[in-house]
């Protein structure tokens, strides 16, 4: 019986001291996703966040993490959407390739492209309205080499801005 005992509080000694200790902050790369929202009003989030990964395109090589939700609307029609944000590193200045790709992109039938602000910084939307789902994507510069994307399936330029305003683009730019 002591035995039994004694192994209980072995296991809830430890649960309940962490329990009172602080939250560590998380560090680079995993520091980029806290200004991303863990939760969108109408919306699932997905059960767990893809850890951070690195890639490559055009613009460079960027650290990238993100979080998708959706909302199912019917069994016909599913909304989903992803918010991410891409770090390409200091000493990039993004905003050149995002133009040309935005003017390429503008070129293309049935696509609707808008430069606007979010936040007070500067952003892109386009919307390709070629099939019966709209597709967007709006990129936000949060830095010059940070960005903040939107891509959202079956969701139109407004109500991807209206997600997109529950970011903390501060936390973002602010994130090392």
């Amino acid at each position: 019986m002591r035995v039994t005992v004694l192994l209980g509080l072995l296991f809830v000694l430890p649960v309940s001291v962490s329990r009172g200790l602080p939250e560590k902050e998380p560090v680079w790369p995993l520091s980029l996703r806290n200004g991303l929202p863990t939760t969108l009003p109408g919306y699932a989030a997905a059960p767990r966040d893809p850890l951070p990964d690195s890639d490559e395109n055009e613009m460079g090589t960027f650290m990238e993490v993100s979080r998708f939700f959706q909302r199912i609307e019917s069994s016909t029609s599913v909304k989903q959407f992803r918010l991410v944000v891409q770090d390409y590193g200091s000493g990039k200045d993004l905003a050149g390739a995002i133009r040309k790709a935005v003017e390429a992109a503008s070129r293309a039938p049935n696509v609707e492209t808008r430069e606007l602000k979010v936040a007070g910084l500067p952003a892109f939307a386009v919307t390709d309205r070629s099939d019966a789902n709209p597709t967007t994507l709006v990129t936000v510069i949060a830095t010059p080499g940070r960005l903040v994307l939107a891509q959202g399936a079956n969701v139109d330029r407004e109500e991807a801005l209206k997600l997109l305003a529950r970011v903390d683009f501060q936390k973002i730019i602010d994130a090392k």
